[in-house]
């Protein structure tokens, strides 16, 4: 199936408004990464997105339902909608972690790992913004490789916050914290990194 034919076009503006939320709910976890405070109202504001982001997912699977044309394979469609809910769902569940725990203040790394999560969501809205024309530039392909350069960065954060964790804190609660704070968040990247690697997928098969 082709990619970008005008009847079909419903896909790809759902898609590209599920993105957009997902960019502002990057950018909202951002500034609660970077500005603590009032962070219960913040993450309160983002349980909400969440919530909207549910029901754009049960719209898209609705719609697609319906649909007797797609513009590319059902069942590509069904797990995009997926994966963009489960994105949303991780990054609802990082932040209310940092309320659960009654953090009070944010490891460097934390920050570091929020920012990535925050520059990622921003590459997924790239992504969706230019898949449609993805036959016709490589705008697409360049916003997957740069969700996978900053899923890597997130690995390296990641394995450096561990170490120092464990070298450095002698309070086992708070090992126990943030070593889930910190694996929550690496998740939250790879959730990135596997939505890139399924729209790739697409790109390639409609070549």
């Amino acid at each position: 199936m082709a990619i970008g034919r005008k009847k079909e076009d419903v896909f790809f503006t759902m898609f590209r408004d599920f993105a957009d939320t997902l960019d502002k709910m990057g950018s909202d976890f951002g500034k609660i990464i970077n500005d603590y405070n009032n962070v219960e109202r913040a993450i309160a504001d983002l349980k909400i997105t969440e919530t909207e982001c549910d029901e754009k997912s049960h719209k898209i699977l609705e719609i697609l339902n319906e649909s007797f044309i797609t513009p590319f394979d059902r069942e590509d469609i069904f797990t995009i909608a997926n994966q963009l809910d489960d994105l949303a769902d991780y990054i609802e569940d990082t932040a209310s972690k940092f309320q659960i725990y009654d953090v009070d203040s944010l490891k460097d790394d934390a920050v570091e790992m929020g920012n990535l999560i925050d520059d990622a969501t921003t590459q997924v809205k790239a992504l969706f913004d230019t898949l449609p024309d993805s036959k016709k530039t490589n705008d697409a392909i360049k916003a997957i490789i740069e969700i996978n350069r900053l899923e890597n960065l997130g690995d390296a954060v990641f394995r450096r916050a561990l170490g120092k964790l464990f070298r450095c804190c002698d309070e086992p609660i708070e090992v126990i914290k943030w070593k889930d704070l910190y694996e929550t968040m690496e998740e939250t990247l790879d959730a990135c990194e596997h939505l890139a690697d399924t729209v790739r997928g697409v790109v390639v098969k409609n070549a």
